[in-house]
């Protein structure tokens, strides 16, 4: 097998397919609106990365095709600055995304050092006078890259949670599949970044391997920041909007209303006043329309989003989603209670799930077993 033929064909494709990619998300438009401003900054971001993905293949395919010489050393050392900066734009893209609060001037002057830190201890390493010091050097190279690679996984787990706590308080639904692949891609591509400088002194298969996978998770990144874009409006609401404070119906109009409602905790009379609402809207079945919102059911209510995510945290100490949830599920027992021959799926749509798995998940969530188990025990 000539795996020169192979490795030129394919890293010529590599780079084809970034720079293709990387115009696609910088060519395609988003909605000019404020919500959209944190996804329009990631995803310039993440186009950039994948032409450093590029630059790094075109790099390395003139280093081993186009060189008197193969130095394994300067191949190693391109591997290293280019997922150096690759890890640090793909950990302030996501920050963009998902936490713009923290995408700050500061964050962006200290990347930027980093970037300069690194660059310069290559510098240095590569002209050491020996080969034993140059490798002594690489593998503390290695080693800072290992350490920056864990602090920005830890740290984009760190945010996803965060994402996904507020999410939770603003829809009913399971919404992590609106951002479940983020944390996937992002330790897949630490993982293909740390892997990369030691296919260079594996078997050539192995390096056109890895060279493929990479090629593979550009794709699939791109691709799921295309689809993270239809469901941004709804991930912004959550995690870039400030609550909304707004005047209510009836009694909410008065004065003292409005101050209590400004001050740390809920009152007795308001949270009377809202548990009365929220026994009222229960009765109502509002719990079952799919996919409902906070803001939908505190307008149902005749309060505000404020308000009544107030009174969940204070008085029940749930979120909006586990608290819908709950009462959907609460009725699916009933309705198994009662109906023992109804569907799973019946079930689900009539309590309010968008479907029966999702359904099933959240059963299994917050009762301990899935739903056909526990029907089996009665």
């Amino acid at each position: 097998m000539d795996y020169d033929v192979i490795e030129y064909n394919l890293v010529l494709i590599g780079w084809v397919i970034a720079l293709l990619l990387g115009t696609a998300l910088l060519v395609i438009k988003v909605p000019e609106i404020a919500v959209h401003t944190s996804y329009s900054r990631g995803k310039k971001t993440a186009a950039f990365t994948i032409f450093l993905f590029g630059a790094e293949i075109f790099f390395q395919w003139l280093i081993r095709f186009h060189m008197e010489t193969v130095n394994p050393i300067l191949s190693v050392m391109a591997y290293l600055l280019t997922f150096w900066i690759a890890a640090l734009m793909i950990t302030v893209g996501f920050c963009s995304m998902m936490a713009p609060m923290l995408f700050t001037r500061r964050q962006r002057i200290i990347s930027m050092c980093m970037v300069l830190f690194y660059l310069f201890l290559l510098i240095v390493v590569y002209f050491l006078p020996s080969r034993r010091l140059q490798s002594y050097g690489v593998l503390l190279c290695c080693g800072l890259l290992f350490l920056l690679a864990c602090v920005c996984i830890y740290k984009s787990i760190v945010i996803y949670r965060s994402a996904i706590n507020e999410l939770r308080t603003y829809y009913s639904d399971v919404v992590e599949s609106m951002i479940r692949w983020m944390p996937g891609v992002g330790f897949g591509i630490m993982v293909f970044l740390l892997s990369a400088p030691i296919t260079c002194l594996c078997p050539r298969w192995v390096g056109i391997n890895q060279l493929a996978l990479g090629i593979i998770m550009m794709i699939y990144a791109f691709v799921c920041v295309i689809n993270f874009s239809f469901n941004y409006n709804k991930v912004a609401v959550a995690i870039t909007m400030p609550p909304i404070e707004q005047e209510d119906e009836g009694k909410e109009n008065d004065s003292s209303y409005k101050k209590e409602a400004m001050s740390n905790s809920l009152s007795e009379s308001l949270r009377d006043i809202l548990h009365e609402k929220a026994q009222r809207w229960i009765e109502r079945g509002g719990y079952r329309t799919p996919g409902i919102t906070i803001e939908h059911v505190a307008h149902e209510m005749g309060t505000n989003r404020s308000y009544l995510s107030r009174y969940l945290n204070e008085v029940l100490h749930v979120t909006f989603y586990e608290w819908v949830a709950q009462l959907r599920i609460e009725e699916a027992q009933s309705l198994m209670r009662t109906h023992p021959s109804m569907l799973i799926e019946q079930i689900a749509t009539r309590v309010g799930f968008t479907s029966a798995s999702t359904f099933s998940s959240t059963f299994k969530k917050m009762v301990g077993i899935a739903p056909n188990l526990w029907r089996n025990r009665l």
